[in-house]
Parts: structure tokens; C-alpha cells; sequence
């Protein structure tokens, strides 16, 4: 995430990164919740937190890189399933371009090769065998009340690391690891 980041500067300026601890999330959803909810409760946890870090930045919304019906978690159904936990507008500009149209624009800004990358994150450890693509409302508040959610978020935040980023200090870095024969010249 923070070579990908560095990249997006050079198309969106200067960029905070918040790297959130979710392991211990992850391992309370994989006890409580059955399989097939678990990548809805973990989506919904995600967005409360994202709400709460945007909040606490003066942030006015969210910004999504979902695609519609691409995975479990991206049909409509399972959108406002998750969408439910808040009330600040969530901005997803790649939601109606299909796969071969991300991966194109991917390429164009260079970001392609390091977002295929193999990582294992929470996401891939936890991932369900058949994740439910209808989730309901009325479901996922029954297994979410099987969670001590506030503590969990809270401890989340707590933990956040918080990284800045800025474009024209990659851009230096960058010159002068050129000039230096610098390890990192592949990144950039």
C-alpha cells in the first residue's frame, strides 16, 4: 500500500494513508460470525472505521475503488447492506467500468504491476469460501451483535498509523536516487 500510494501522488497531490490494524477484527469475525457473512460484517466494520478516520480528518466522504458485481461484496444488495453502518457519501468512480477498463487505466498511471502483487492482508487470510452476495440487513445486525464492535473500532483507531505522502518529495527522492544508483529506482 505505501508504494502504491507514492505512485497515486502524482495524480492526486499529497495523500495521508491510514494503515489500520484488522487482524484482531478479523480473527473475533472468523469465531462469531458464520463464513458466509464474514465479508460483509468485515466490510461494514471497515466503513464505521473509515467514517470515524474521515470525522476525526474533517474529511466530507469516502473514496471507494469498488466495481460493481465484481466480487461477493460489490453486488447492489450487498452495497447497501454495507452502506447501512453510514451517512457520509461514499464516492466510487470506478464503480461502472469493468475489469479490462481499471486494469487499462492501471497501466496508464503505472499502478498495475504493483497492485498485482501477491499480499497476504486480512483479506486473503480470512477469505470465505462462498462469501453470501445477497447479504441482509436484519442478518448482519444479528451477527454483528455477537461482537463487541466499539471496542474492537476503538482499538483499531487507536492503533491507526498514519503516513503522509507528498509528490514532490517522491519526485526528489526519486532524482536523487537516480543520481545515487538508488535500490528503489524500480518504484518510480
Amino acid at each position: 500500500m505505501v508504494d502504491l500510494t507514492k505512485k497515486l501522488t502524482k495524480y492526486a497531490g499529497n495523500l495521508k494513508l491510514h494503515v489500520v490494524p484488522f487482524t484482531e477484527i478479523q480473527t473475533q469475525i472468523r469465531e462469531h460470525v458464520p463464513d458466509d457473512y464474514s465479508i460483509t460484517i468485515m466490510r461494514r466494520i471497515m466503513l464505521r472505521i473509515t467514517e470515524r478516520l474521515a470525522e476525526k480528518h474533517k474529511a466530507l466522504g469516502i473514496a471507494s475503488g469498488e466495481n460493481l458485481g465484481q466480487v461477493a461484496s460489490q453486488t447492489l444488495q450487498s452495497m447497501n447492506t454495507i452502506n447501512e453502518v453510514t451517512n457520509m457519501p461514499i464516492i466510487r468512480p470506478l464503480v461502472t467500468m469493468d475489469k479490462l477498463e481499471i486494469i487499462d487505466i492501471a497501466q496508464k498511471i503505472d499502478t498495475f504491476d504493483l497492485s498485482i502483487l501477491p499480499y497476504e492482508d486480512c483479506c486473503t487470510i480470512f477469505q470465505p469460501k462462498s462469501p453470501k452476495t445477497k447479504p441482509s440487513k436484519k442478518m448482519s445486525h444479528k451477527f454483528e451483535q455477537r461482537l463487541d464492535l466499539e471496542a474492537l473500532i476503538e482499538q483499531a483507531i487507536e492503533n491507526t498509523e498514519s503516513l503522509w505522502f507528498s509528490y514532490k518529495e517522491n519526485n526528489q527522492r526519486h532524482a536523487q536516487e537516480q543520481q545515487e544508483g538508488g535500490e528503489f529506482d524500480s518504484l518510480f
